[in-house]
């Protein structure tokens, strides 16, 4: 799963794992909130003054949630 440009998150033997900083993090993927929960803190951007990202959702939306 691909959540920004410089983030991608894959699971492997049992672990969402991806890089922070050139070391590689690990989360038990049997707690994916949790791991969504510590990319989102990393990650995430200020909003703009309005209130709202610049593309209209935050960075743990869906994209698919917000066509239709």
């Amino acid at each position: 799963m691909s959540v920004l440009a410089e983030l991608t998150v894959r699971c492997e033997d049992g672990s969402f794992v991806w890089t922070e900083e050139g070391v590689e993090v690990r989360h038990p993927a049997a707690d994916p909130v949790g791991a969504a929960r510590r990319i989102a803190a990393r990650y995430r951007q200020p909003e703009s003054p309005v209130g709202h990202s610049s593309e209209g959702h935050s960075p743990t939306d869906s994209a698919r949630e917000q066509s239709g």
